[in-house]
Formats: structure tokens, C-alpha cells, sequence
């Protein structure tokens, strides 16, 4: 049963991914025909990234009445509908920009939530491989989508493929529905859902140096937005557009073989995770400096398609490290948290390089892989800090039974905790067996 319902999580997902970005084409397409300028196609990313990141403090809220399931079928069904208005009547920019701002705020339920069902769904040691299968499906998609949504908008026309992402969404609502899962929500006060997420990452030294770790990571996805990325390649590489795509492409193909990599792979101890996640932190910086430092047209695709590899690698590790460290039932909260930190980061990053990349694109690219190494540091140097759970947990409320009982399972185990060993207490509050 397990794995039929990670394979529908899996459909249902990868459904709704693809006509997420089937009906943008055919909204680009329609705007573009009604007034072509390019500030007004920008306000489209602009507003699905402020709509995401206004859901992600929602979230918590619907965690603490809804089941998992409940939420991403909703969640689905709400999309689905938005988009029908499409059908209906005629809409103004102003209507569309609204409608797309309503199916990005729907669609921020799905993401924390999905991540969170699927430590539920798969057992500890094959939840990297599917991290990385989800990951593989959605950069594929990524990659695949638009070539594809141009030729249908060719072939048939933007309505034709407004229908198309309709009649996907609606396929991904049947899908989700068939899952089957077990997971309850975790209870609290509504003031409290909101802070619940951060206080956890707080509290867990992992965490909060993953979290630092993203956000200066973050801070320097930005300067692969496509209009930085276009700037390097006309002035600095003297290259036509051709080139802009085949970079950009690079760095996709990139991040598919990385996660292809992953599924080769079987990396189940929480330490060997930790330092992957600081060695692709550091190669990738480094693999951007050279970008910018070493302006040459086949090397640039060299080095983005690399940096795609070791970004990928990176990540996916530092989310399943992330989904391991908390009890299955906090673990959307903190994960909403988490979303929300990467959707201001990112946006401040297109702002403050796009501003450097005006001045000079080349110190954009240096000042992006200079915060990415400093991320990989960050990490080697925390390491050890980082990997020590129990160790700060323990020592803070020495002597306080209440703390150990969220970690055991029967009240006949804390009078044998007592008299154990302090090296043997963490050992068994940090297995799996007390949680």
C-alpha cells in the first residue's frame, strides 16, 4: 500500500507540476498578443513568488485542523477551479494577474506538505532516492515544459492549452486522492502554529545551521535569474542568444544528472549526508567563481552544468537531512517555515545582483559564489555543532523528565533513562527507537 501511494504522490505531483507550467506558457502567450512588453510578463514571476510566499504563513494553520491529504487535495481542487474562470468569461490583466496570484497561493499548501507526507510514505533509507526521483521528475519537467508548451501553442492555440493544464490538474486531483496515509496533525494553539515551525528550527542545531546555510544560498540563486545570465552572455562571452539557452539548459541538464546521481547512490547515515551537503556547497561556489573569473563560451557551459550537479546534490541531501530531523508530525511546520525564509531570500537575491550585474555582471557572479562558499564554510566549520541534536537538548533540561518524554514511549522507560549513563542517554534519545 505504501508504495502505490508514494507512486500516486508521485503522479499526482508530477501532473500538476507540468500544467503549472503549461498554463503560464499560454498566459504568456495571451498577454504577450494583448501588449508585449516585457514589464509587464516580469509582473507574472513577480506574483507567484509573493503569492507563494503570503501561503506560507497559512500553512501552519491548516496543519494544526486538516490532515495531509486533506490539505493537497483542497489545495488541487482550489487551483483547478481558479483556472476554470479562464473558460468563462473574458478576463482583464488585472483578472488574469489575480487568478495566477490565487493558483500560486493554493499550489504554497502543496509544497510543505507533499514533502512532509513522503517520510510516511517510504521507509528512512529509501527517502533520499525518492527525494531525489521527485527532484529528477520536477527539473525534467522544468526543462521539458516549455519547449513543449511552445509547440502545442503552435500546434493548437492558448486555449487548446488551457484545457490541457486544466484537464491535468484534474487528473492530479484523482491521483491524490487515492493516496493512503496515516499521518495526523499535530494539535496547537493557533497563535503558536505560526511560531511552532521556527521555534523547532531554534531548537534544533541542525536545522539552524541548514537554515543559515540556505539563506546565504539564497542570497545568490539570483544570479541565475535569465536576465543576469543574458547580460554575461552578450557583453562578457560576446555571444548571440543561442548561447543565453544553451547555458541555462546546461545548468538544468545539470541538476537532473545530479539527482540521477543520488539515485545511484545509498547514503543513509545522517553524517555522511551532512558532508555532502558542505562539499557541494563548496564546489558549487567555487564552480561559480571560475564562471565569472573565466569568461570563456565552452567553459561556461562546462562550469554550469557543473554547478547544476553539485547545487543539486546539495540540496537534495540538505532536505533529507531536514525531513529526518524532526518528529514526522512537526515536520510540515518546519518545513513551511523553511519555504517561506527561501522565497524572500530569493527575491531579495534578483534584486540586490541585479543591481550589482547593472553596475558590472562579472562582480554579480563573484559576489554569488563568494556567499556560496562562505555556505560550504559555514557548514564545515558548524559540523560538528550541527550534527549534536540531543547533546545541546540534553544538557539544557538536565533533570527535567518532561523533556524526555516527548522521546519515549512508555512512562515505564523513564526510571530506566535515570540511571543510565549520559553517553548512553543521548545514544538512545537520538535513535529512532525513542522517537
Amino acid at each position: 500500500m505504501k508504495n502505490r501511494s508514494v507512486l500516486f504522490l508521485w503522479f499526482g505531483q508530477s501532473q500538476a507540476n507540468l500544467a503549472d507550467v503549461l498554463y503560464i506558457v499560454a498566459l504568456i502567450s495571451i498577454l504577450y498578443a494583448q501588449n508585449s512588453s516585457p514589464v509587464l510578463l516580469s509582473c507574472i514571476p513577480f506574483t507567484i513568488t509573493t503569492a507563494k510566499f503570503l501561503s506560507s504563513f497559512i500553512v501552519p494553520f491548516l496543519i494544526d485542523r486538516y490532515r495531509a491529504k486533506r490539505i493537497l487535495v483542497v489545495s488541487q481542487l482550489l487551483k483547478t477551479s481558479v483556472l476554470s474562470m479562464f473558460f468563462l468569461w473574458h478576463m482583464s490583466l488585472i483578472s488574469m494577474l489575480c487568478c495566477v496570484a490565487l493558483i500560486a497561493f493554493f499550489d504554497g499548501w502543496a509544497a510543505p506538505v507533499q514533502s512532509s507526507m513522503l517520510p510516511h510514505l517510504v521507509d528512512k533509507e529509501k527517502l533520499l532516492k525518492w527525494n531525489s526521483m521527485f527532484n529528477v521528475t520536477d527539473q525534467t519537467i522544468q526543462i521539458a515544459a516549455y519547449p513543449l508548451g511552445s509547440f502545442l501553442i503552435i500546434s493548437w492555440d492558448a486555449t487548446g492549452l488551457l484545457w490541457l493544464s486544466f484537464s491535468l490538474f484534474s487528473l492530479s486531483i484523482v491521483f491524490m486522492q487515492a493516496i493512503r496515509i496515516n499521518a495526523h496533525s499535530s494539535k496547537t494553539k493557533q497563535k503558536q502554529g505560526l511560531k511552532e515551525g521556527w521555534k523547532l528550527i531554534w531548537h534544533y542545531p541542525r536545522l539552524r545551521v541548514l537554515l543559515v546555510m540556505e539563506v546565504l544560498e539564497g542570497m545568490a540563486a539570483g544570479v541565475w535569474a535569465s536576465a543576469i545570465v543574458y547580460v554575461f552572455v552578450k557583453e562578457i562571452l560576446n555571444k548571440n542568444e543561442a548561447w543565453w539557452g544553451y547555458i541555462n539548459s546546461s545548468f538544468f541538464v545539470g541538476t537532473v544528472l545530479g539527482g540521477f546521481v543520488l539515485l545511484k547512490i545509498s547514503v543513509e547515515q545522517k553524517k555522511s549526508l551532512y558532508h555532502i551537503v558542505t562539499l557541494g556547497s563548496l564546489l558549487s561556489g567555487f564552480f561559480t567563481l571560475l564562471f565569472g573569473m573565466m569568461p570563456a563560451p565552452f567553459l561556461s557551459l562546462l562550469l554550469s552544468f557543473a554547478i547544476g550537479i553539485a547545487l543539486q546534490i546539495s540540496a537534495t541531501c540538505s532536505y533529507t537531512l531536514t525531513q529526518t530531523a524532526v518528529p514526522l508530525e512537526k515536520l510540515s511546520k518546519v518545513l513551511s517555515a523553511t519555504l517561506s525564509v527561501s522565497y524572500v531570500t530569493f527575491g531579495l537575491s534578483v534584486l540586490l545582483l541585479g543591481a550589482v550585474a547593472s553596475l558590472n555582471v562579472t562582480a554579480a557572479f563573484l559576489t554569488a559564489g563568494g556567499l556560496i562558499v562562505i555556505s560550504g564554510c559555514v557548514g564545515l566549520f558548524l559540523r560538528n555543532y550541527a550534527l549534536a541534536n540531543s547533546r545541546e537538548l540534553f544538557t539544557k533540561t538536565k533533570g527535567k523528565r518532561v523533556w524526555l518524554s516527548n522521546y519515549v514511549k512508555s512512562v515505564e522507560l523513564k526510571g530506566v533513562i535515570k540511571w543510565l549513563s549520559f553517553d548512553r542517554r543521548l545514544k538512545l534519545i537520538e535513535s529512532d527507537w525513542l522517537r
